[in-house]
């Protein structure tokens, strides 16, 4: 038997899960821990140490399947060519010369990942599916071969994958379960990590990068308080001006006026609009009038709820649509975890340094970040997903407040390919839906929500 030798040094921490005889391995990891990796090394050696066995790795979603475990496939397949039989990169299949199968799967699409006998399993962020797809589709796929199973991932507060940690964490013949922080990677300086702290807020940094599972309840942006309020506040020349909306016509349309020094990238909110039943005209006359309060001759942008798409029914027309004869308007939509991180980590960071300040002339804004609190458990589901209550009351503040933070400040950042605390795509729709084009405002067919990508119809899109 010819022997491979891989470009892998495993870190102290990941020697002690390859030699543990566990058959489900569970990693509770921050950050580039090194889970990943070691997944994806745990499910090749098996499937080159064992003829003819069926090999998995499943991700959230078949396009994160591709990005993450086949580009990891990738990085060692010059390696591994002569313990290869054949590689489709269509359909990521991998066939080995000892007859071994490594398939690379989304969890979205559920059909696909039934009725077969796994040998093993490598599942990454399986915190970020759904229960029933490890208990009754995955987990039982290994019953009649006895399979093994390596499921990582970053927390998700106290959900399902934490009642699993828990009971993995009692170690067995069957199950042990580990956890990994950012810091055990001993090539990410603290130096870097330190600059994490500067960019996550507490919660996030205890959540992405110690790995624990912080639990999500009662206010969403809880180190909210005295020190985020200021007083006298006026923009000066060293501000550029930008205006967050979350447009309503019954519900009620929010904007929030936000002035990002250009020094120090401290970001301050001097004014406020709430309005009910007005119409989108009247609302632009306000602003203007706001504006000219403070001295204020120009707005970079304004940042909006890709719904303020939607026609307003007394005018027939968008409200994005009329804005934008007077203002630069951006409607890009983003998922919420996302964006309550960002906006976290500018009331406070996990340095403690603040960098969003509100005037306390803003007390309806005010009231509502006081207010805004994630949605209870529902009965007989103790865990708690983030996800803030939609009241009618503080969310309409909070939204416009998260349309200009993810828009004006680029989450990549802390978001990028290779530092990523989570699934952020978006399963499709059932039923199609009408978008209109953020480019060409031509309607376009899709089969996400409103509020999510594509916000671009196909011609733009290319053209970009």
């Amino acid at each position: 038997m010819s022997t491979i030798t891989l470009d892998y040094a495993p870190f102290p921490h990941q020697v002690e899960l390859h030699c543990a005889p566990q058959r489900f391995k569970v990693i509770a990891g921050g950050r580039r821990s090194g889970k990943t990796k070691s997944s994806f090394q745990e499910i090749l050696r098996y499937a080159l140490s064992h003829s003819n066995s069926l090999c998995w790795w499943v991700s959230p979603t078949y396009n994160e399947a591709r990005e993450v475990g086949f580009s990891e496939f990738e990085k060692y397949e010059e390696q591994l060519q002569p313990a290869i039989l054949s590689a489709n990169r269509t359909l990521m299949r991998v066939t080995f010369r000892n007859g071994s199968k490594l398939y690379f799967k989304g969890a979205d699409r559920r059909d696909s990942l039934r009725g077969r006998g796994i040998n093993f399993l490598s599942i990454d962020e399986i915190a970020f599916m759904e229960e029933e797809t490890w208990t009754k589709i995955l987990r039982p796929a290994l019953a009649d071969k006895q399979g093994q199973a390596v499921l990582t991932s970053s927390p998700d507060g106290k959900n399902w994958f934490y009642k699993l940690f828990q009971q993995a964490s009692k170690p067995t013949s069957t199950y042990k379960a580990w956890t990994w922080t950012t810091y055990d990677n001993i090539l990410i300086s603290h130096d870097e990590i330190a600059a994490m702290k500067q960019e996550l807020s507490t919660f996030d940094f205890r959540q992405e990068i110690l790995a624990e599972f912080v639990s999500k309840s009662g206010q969403v942006y809880d180190d909210f308080n005295e020190d985020n309020i200021i007083k006298d506040f006026k923009p000066s020349q060293n501000h550029d001006i930008y205006i967050g909306a979350d447009f309503g016509y019954a519900n009620p349309t929010f904007l929030t006026f936000m002035a990002v020094d250009r020094y120090s990238g401290n970001v301050y909110q001097f004014a406020e609009i709430e309005r009910s039943h007005t119409k989108i005209q009247i609302i632009i006359d306000e602003i203007f009038e706001t504006l000219s309060t403070f001295g204020v001759k120009e707005v970079k942008a304004i940042y909006t709820d890709p719904a303020g798409n939607a026609d307003e029914i007394t005018s027939g027309e968008s409200p994005v649509d009329v804005l934008r004869k007077h203002f630069t308007v951006h409607n890009i939509g983003s998922k919420i975890a996302p964006g309550l991180s960002l906006v976290r980590s500018y009331i406070k960071n996990a340095a403690g340094k603040r960098k969003f300040f509100i005037s306390e002339t803003c007390t309806k804004t005010i009231e509502a970040i006081n207010g805004y609190v994630y949605a209870p458990a529902t009965r007989g589901n103790q865990s708690i997903k983030e996800e803030p209550l939609k009241d009618g009351i503080h969310d309409h503040a909070c939204d416009a407040l998260r349309y200009f933070f993810v828009n004006c400040f680029p989450q990549n950042r802390y978001l990028t390919d290779d530092i990523k605390p989570k699934s952020y795509f978006v399963e499709e729709t059932s039923k199609p839906i009408i978008k209109k084009c953020a480019k060409c405002y031509n309607p376009f067919v899709s089969k996400t929500p409103k509020d999510v990508p594509p916000f671009l119809c196909t011609k733009c899109f290319e053209e970009q």
